[in-house]
């Protein structure tokens, strides 16, 4: 029996030298650690397959109690064997593959590490982006609405500017209309007061033309019959008729007619339509008297022509001293012109011996060409 052990002793340690060789091969020409495993699997194999009894030997009959301790024996000391060898292949290929197994665990670390961070920092990171979701949610919200507001306050300013426009465009309108207005009041205010200065102005102005008809005209006052009159004329000539045609109304520079009636024919320097007659006296404030009794009272007008001798009465009217100094009274409209104009004084204030004149003035428009003939 000893004998038929040797030689599977002998083909073990054989196969374990080739699988040495073997290893020591694969090591020095740089073989994978795949191939190892496999060395190792087959060196198991082996062993296992060397130490099954032989055919022979369990052909024969039942092992006896001794021999089967010892082949226990021999079995827990090929796994023993085995084990060793397994785990000095193992340490051996972890020593040649030491740089790649760092490598790895290193890797398997910061995997782990970054699974680890990201399994802790997921639920921060979902809060996180549920926060920025609902802040840009309220943005949105926000931006529409003010968005909105801007749009509604776009609407009501536009509203507000075409309103203005509209009153801008009224208040042209308005102020065109007005301008139109004024002008037309301006224009006709214009024409009233020209109409007004050439109805008030006077045609019986001596530096206009005017003339005092000396033989249709009373005579001037003459003082025969009193001493101190003849005394005053010897000193101071009464004033001649013409000056009623004259502007100046100084106290005393009037014409004295004789008695208390008379009349006076004035020539017009052209063809006038008669509208108006103003009589002036002095003031009794102004007077070297201290009275207004020569002052005339009653009077009338007449209209008349060179060419005729019908006259043409155009008002009656009466002096009040107790008025303005210049009165103005109307005349009746005739629609004629005339060239001659004839105060008549019926009466005067009380004062019998003359009736005192400041001045005469006509008033009216000048005849068109056309009324001359």
């Amino acid at each position: 029996m000893a004998r038929r052990k040797a030689p599977q002793k002998m083909a073990l340690n054989v196969s374990l030298e080739r699988e040495t060789d073997q290893r020591s091969a694969g090591e020095a020409g740089g073989q994978s650690h795949g191939q190892g495993s496999r060395s190792l699997f087959t060196e198991v194999e082996l062993r296992n397959r060397f130490s099954q009894p032989t055919p022979s030997s369990s052909a024969r009959g039942p092992p006896e109690p001794h021999g089967r301790a010892t082949a226990l024996a021999s079995t827990l000391a090929s796994l023993w064997r085995s084990l060793l060898t397994m785990c000095i292949f193992t340490g051996q290929q972890m020593a040649v593959h030491k740089k790649r197994c760092l490598k790895f665990i290193v890797f398997l670390l910061l995997m782990v590490l970054a699974g680890v961070y990201c399994g802790t920092s997921l639920p921060v990171w979902t809060m996180r982006a549920k926060a920025q979701r609902e802040d840009l949610s309220w943005a949105s919200a926000a931006e529409t609405k003010m968005l909105r507001n801007l749009q509604t306050t776009w609407t009501e300013q536009t509203q507000k500017l075409q309103l203005v426009l509209e009153e801008l465009a009224q208040l042209r309108v308005e102020i065109s209309s007005w301008k139109k207005e004024r002008q037309e009041v301006n224009q006709a205010a214009l024409k009233l007061a020209l109409e007004t200065y050439l109805e008030r102005y006077d045609w019986a102005l001596k530096s206009s033309g005017a003339v005092v008809d000396m033989q249709r005209t009373s005579k001037t006052y003459d003082c025969k019959d009193n001493w101190v009159c003849k005394v005053v004329w010897f000193f101071h000539t009464f004033n001649p008729p013409d000056t009623i045609l004259k502007p100046d109304v100084s106290p005393g520079n009037c014409w004295p007619l004789q008695g208390e009636q008379g009349q006076v024919v004035i020539r017009l320097p052209a063809r006038v339509h008669l509208t108006a007659v103003s009589v002036q006296h002095i003031y009794k404030e102004v007077s070297p008297s201290g009275t207004v009794t020569s002052a005339p009272r009653d009077m009338a007008v007449f209209g008349l022509n060179a060419d005729r001798e019908e006259e043409t009465l155009l008002g009656m009217f009466e002096y009040n001293v107790a008025k303005e100094a210049l009165q103005t009274f109307p005349l009746k409209n005739t629609h004629r012109a005339f060239s001659h104009i004839k105060l008549v004084v019926k009466s005067n204030w009380g004062y019998p011996d003359y009736t005192c004149i400041y001045r005469v003035q006509a008033h009216g428009k000048m005849a068109e060409p056309e009324n001359l003939n």
